[in-house]
């Protein structure tokens, strides 16, 4: 098997730089959702702590 027949194992494209199996363009969607999930997180933990009366500190 040779460098460029390569795929990635997220979309199955087909591509010469592979950086732990998974192309740049699936590397920035996945980095792009786990950012967003982590957002949202972070904003139920806020809200919940101002639910118990606890004042959250932002950073």
């Amino acid at each position: 098997m040779t460098e460029s027949a390569k795929k990635c194992m997220v979309c199955a494209k087909p591509t010469v730089t592979l950086k732990g199996g998974i192309c740049e363009a699936c590397q920035d969607k996945i980095r792009r959702e786990a950012m967003g999930e982590q957002a949202r997180n972070n904003e139920g933990a806020d809200r919940e702590l101002t639910r118990q009366g606890i004042t959250p500190v932002k950073k």
